[in-house]
């Protein structure tokens, strides 16, 4: 059955996120999470959010927020913690974690009906609430460790392996799969061996942009190019200093806008050093570096402004899920130059609505901007088609409807186990 042919209903679900509201937050998931609630309350779905992170101010609380409390503990529990904490700090926490999302969750059904919760599969968190909560409950494959450990430069030790151990669980424990992109999903079934029977594929929503808010060729800076993530190993940061550094060396009015966490972050190198932002771009492109301008962290509402004036994006990652700054550079129209890696495949046709190059490679990203730099209509075709692209497939309003479709099938199939 297609997910468009369930009956419009509507629903009460909840989303597990990182951190809320959006503001001051630097993470993909919140973004997701924003975006695809608010689409979901526009087409008159109740949804709230559970978060450990919380800027609800009692001041001006939000009914639909559930923040993660921590419960005064018994004797009891206070021993079996501190020798859980002994034994395995991390561990500890991770199940400390657990009792107030199980808290917070129980909340969310007494108080506002809540009937289906999404999380994601991190840490394995859905194996300590699923038989705690009776609902059902969606793993959203938003980045498994078993993938972005290892694309991040995480040594494959003994935590390595009991996270991702802990993540295989949660995942077959679920009652249902959502995953930002095909790859992903294939990625992860093979990798636990798991069928993962009636999972679906359903995008991360873009933001809706209108035409006349998108970038274009006579309002952009045909000297600056963007880029936007943090400067680790994972999103390729290293990689594009060395590609802009080959490219300024031949056009002396080039800029980099470099935007996102750097200053506590640090990079490892195939041989093992750990850079920081400013120590990279000093000994590998000091004939440039007052050419960089690293802006550092910045709230949503101003990126939409620098995708519009900077001539192109650029997106460096050494592997992506289904990237929201692949998302927001497509739906602002903005020309593009990605790596050829995960989900970002699913999103890019090269030369149709964007160019891709090879993941980790400076001279392949610095041949696909210089392509753009060198022909601007060029350029302009491909952001306008990126855009038309973003609307049509990416639109919230479009997400939002594929997932109450599958919300809505999960919660109908669960109906007898619940009973």
């Amino acid at each position: 059955m297609a997910l468009s042919d369930v009956d419009d209903r509507a629903l009460r679900v909840g989303f597990l996120s990182p951190s809320w509201p959006i503001e001051g937050a630097t993470n993909g998931i919140v973004t997701y999470v924003d975006t695809i609630t608010a689409a979901l309350r526009r087409q008159g779905h109740t949804v709230c959010i559970l978060s450990a992170h919380s800027n609800n101010s009692s001041a001006d609380p939000q009914p639909d927020v559930y923040q993660l409390v921590p419960e005064e503990p018994s004797l009891l529990a206070r021993i079996l913690a501190g020798l859980t904490f002994r034994i395995s700090p991390s561990e500890a926490l991770r199940q400390k974690y657990g009792r107030d999302l199980v808290r917070a969750g129980r909340r969310a059904i007494t108080e506002g009906g809540l009937e289906l919760l999404e999380m994601e599969e991190s840490f394995g968190l859905v194996q300590l609430v699923k038989s705690r909560l009776l609902i059902p409950i969606v793993v959203r494959l938003h980045g498994p460790h078993f993938v972005n450990g290892p694309a991040a430069g995480v040594p494959v030790d003994a935590d390595f392996r009991k996270r991702i151990r802990q993540e295989g669980v949660g995942i077959g424990k679920a009652d249902a799969v959502s995953a930002p992109s095909r790859d992903i999903l294939e990625q992860t079934r093979a990798y636990y061996g798991l069928s993962l029977t009636g999972a679906a594929v359903i995008p991360n929503a873009g933001p809706a942009v209108p035409p006349e808010k998108r970038w274009s060729l006579a309002s952009c800076d045909p000297s600056r190019v963007l880029f936007i993530g943090r400067f680790d190993r994972h999103k390729g940061g290293d990689v594009v200093i060395d590609a802009f550094r080959k490219l300024a060396q031949r056009l002396p009015q080039l800029r980099l806008w470099f935007v996102g966490l750097h200053e506590a972050r640090s990079l490892a190198d195939e041989q093992g050093r750990r850079w920081k932002l400013a120590e990279y771009i000093a000994e590998r492109a000091p004939d440039v570096a007052d050419r960089i301008d690293c802006l550092g962290p910045l709230p949503q509402a101003a990126l939409g402004d620098l995708r519009r004036e900077a001539f192109l994006t650029i997106v460096g990652s050494r592997y992506e899920n289904m990237p929201m700054v692949v998302l927001e550079a497509i739906a602002y129209g903005c020309p593009l130059v990605a790596t050829r890696t995960g989900g970002i495949v699913e999103i890019i046709q090269d030369g149709v609505n964007g160019l891709m190059a090879k993941p980790g490679d400076p001279d392949d990203l610095a041949s696909g901007i210089m392509r753009l730099l060198g022909d601007r209509e060029f350029a302009a075709r491909l952001g306008q088609r990126a855009g038309e692209d973003a609307e049509r497939r990416y639109h919230p309003d479009v997400i939002a409807r594929e997932t109450a479709a599958f919300y809505q099938t999960v919660l109908d199939s669960s109906i007898p186990r619940n009973r």
